[in-house]
This record gives structure tokens, C-alpha cells and sequence, in this order.
């Protein structure tokens, strides 16, 4: 936590992740930026830690600027992949997923907003013909997580 509170303090937000293996996906959010940009956080999913770090730091540094955030919302210019954010159920707020987060705001639960990514060919995973190989590399956040589809995000606490 000293960590995460330094980073928020100098930089406004921090992003701690989730580097995956054994069958653990990776993963990576922000923490931070609800309170010191009044924005929602955000969580990227299935890339590698620095990959996903940097997604987070470059919308960060556009909301620190003062753009604002809305679901749906298709981001350009942040890396080659088309990106876009959704809403962050809250059944996910009762696994690990967010963890640090959980401990940093303690009872309170800021929104969060997941960044989306699309495959090679500019299509996203609700899309037809989203590229297969990378189909359990991003969960549905946006759904229930009992609506998921069974995979290594469902069984995030087993």
C-alpha cells in the first residue's frame, strides 16, 4: 500500500497488475484516479503487465488533462489496437480482481471501466469473427460474472 499511496500522491494514480501464469491470466488496473481526477478507474485485460501499465498511464495522463470517460467510448492514439471501454460489473467487486483497489478505498467502490481491446483485424470480442486464439485473453467484465463464459476469468478465485 505504501507503494500504491506514493504513486497516487506524485502521479495521481497508480497501476498495480496481476503478471498471470499457472493458468492465471494477467491483468492490470488503476488506483487513484476516481480520487484525484473524479474519473472512473480502469482495468485492462490479457496482454503483458507492461503493455497493459502503459494503456493505463497514457488514458490516465488524457483524464489528468481533463478528458472524461464514458462507456462505449472508443480511444485512438493510445496504442495500435482499437480500444474500447465498458462498464465494470459489480458482481466482479466480490472476487480478487480488483483487490488493491478494494483495500485502498477501503468501503467505498469507485466505478470502474474496462479497456477493451481488438484483435489485428480491428474487431472486438463481441464482434463476429474476433480472432479465436485470443477469445479467454479478456473477460466480459461488462456482464455478470456468472454470464461469462466458463474460463480462466471465472475461476479468478480458485
Amino acid at each position: 500500500m505504501n507503494w500504491i499511496a506514493g504513486q497516487v500522491g506524485e502521479h495521481g494514480w497508480a497501476s498495480p497488475g496481476v503478471i498471470g501464469g499457472d493458468g492465471q491470466p494477467p491483468w492490470a488496473y488503476s488506483v487513484g484516479l476516481w480520487l484525484t481526477c473524479q474519473s472512473a478507474e480502469l482495468i485492462v485485460c490479457g496482454v503483458p503487465a507492461e503493455n497493459m501499465t502503459g494503456i493505463i498511464d497514457a488514458i490516465g495522463g488524457r483524464v489528468a488533462d481533463g478528458a472524461r470517460l464514458e462507456p462505449g467510448d472508443r480511444l485512438t492514439g493510445i496504442c495500435a489496437a482499437r480500444l474500447e471501454l465498458r462498464p465494470v460489473d459489480l458482481s466482479w467487486r466480490k472476487t480478487s480482481l480488483l483487490e488493491v483497489s478494494d483495500e485502498f478505498y477501503g468501503f467505498v467502490r469507485p466505478p470502474y471501466l474496462q479497456v477493451v481491446w481488438a484483435d489485428q483485424e480491428g474487431r472486438f470480442p463481441w464482434e463476429p469473427l474476433f480472432r479465436a486464439e485470443y477469445r479467454d485473453h479478456q473477460p466480459f467484465l461488462w456482464l455478470p460474472k456468472d454470464d461469462n463464459p466458463p474460463g480462466p476469468w471465472t475461476r479468478i478465485d480458485r
